[in-house]
């Protein structure tokens, strides 16, 4: 982590000040020189004076650039708390900026961040998905915000993490990462294979709540993916990520394989109705995540566990 002046920190805490009074910055040209800029799949560019030097990055970013060895300098919200979202990557060498939905706008300004990334949406990409825009808008004065759709496939958010992390200074083409991208293709083909070898065998994402039962769609970059890799999602159908029933109408969607939200395992565990559902009784359950580490090394493991527990089952429904 890079060091910084009081001067420096005095200056950026003031420029926070005149944010919060309503002053607002703009980024987007290219730089030239000894500067840098990255353009990024919202098709925003974010230019700097220099290379940066001290990044702040949320968790589900800091667990995909870990693996590049880019090391971040602070790292903020969901993921954190629960130790779900880092992956690999080393929480105690990293400042923590902030927890879930909270930033520590003036902790990332005393460390000197000259640049923060997170998951961002199309709406504006110079914020992160939860922020407000008064928060964003003040953070953008401490350091530019350079957004990660996570709505894109799969293999889109992976490319964007691996374009990121090159114009960083790491290494993508490493042994490493190529044995990690070359395992992440093979257990795509295994899915591929295990379901032409098993057809018609269907697959229920869950995650839950006490009153409710949330029932992941094609729209999430995992399950879309598995439906490229011709597996069958079971539910209701919905035209958002998620599709939402009642307890008593789990029943309705059967599976082979069920999907089981790590978050939500305590309220799975505790409902009858779960339990009742024969791919639960007969162990037929693999966990799932849409904020997983985005990795090839990640995936490709749990690729390669979806296609033994498709190879296990036979069609049922």
């Amino acid at each position: 982590m890079s060091t910084i002046s009081a001067g420096r920190a005095g200056a950026l805490l003031a420029a926070l000040a005149l944010a919060v009074a309503g002053c607002s910055t703009e980024s987007g040209s290219s730089s030239g020189g000894e500067g840098w800029s990255h353009t990024t799949a919202f098709g925003n560019t974010v230019a700097l004076d220099a290379p940066p030097d001290t990044v702040v990055v949320d968790a589900y970013s800091a667990a995909a650039l870990w693996d590049y060895g880019v090391r971040p300098a602070g790292v903020y919200g969901y993921g954190i708390t629960n130790g779900l979202g880092l992956g690999d990557a080393d929480l105690d060498s990293m400042t923590v900026v902030g927890t879930d939905a909270v930033f520590e706008t003036e902790v990332a300004a005393t460390m000197g961040a000259d640049l923060v990334v997170g998951y961002s949406a199309e709406t504006d990409p110079t914020s992160w998905i939860w922020w407000e825009a008064a928060q964003a808008e003040q953070i953008n004065v401490v350091a530019p915000f350079l957004g990660i759709d996570p709505s894109s496939s799969l293999d889109g958010t992976l490319d964007q993490y691996r374009s990121l992390a090159a114009s960083l200074g790491a290494d993508v083409d490493s042994p490493e990462i190529a044995s990690d991208r070359a395992d992440y293709d093979a257990a795509k083909q295994r899915v591929r294979d295990a379901v032409a070898a098993n057809p018609g065998v269907t697959v229920l994402p869950v995650n839950a709540a006490a009153d409710a039962v949330y029932i992941g769609t094609e729209q999430l970059s995992v399950l879309g993916l598995l439906s490229d890799l011709g597996v069958s999602l079971a539910g209701p159908g919905f035209d958002g990520p998620w599709a939402t029933v009642s307890w008593e109408n789990v029943a309705q969607y059967p599976a082979d394989i069920v999907l089981e939200y790590p978050a939500s395992r305590e309220v799975l565990d505790a409902s009858p109705v779960y339990g009742s559902i024969p791919a639960v009784t007969s162990g037929d359950v693999l966990d799932w995540d849409d904020k997983r580490p985005t990795t090839y090394a990640e995936y490709a493991d749990w690729l390669d566990r979806l296609a033994d527990a498709v190879d296990r089952s036979s069609s049922s429904t």
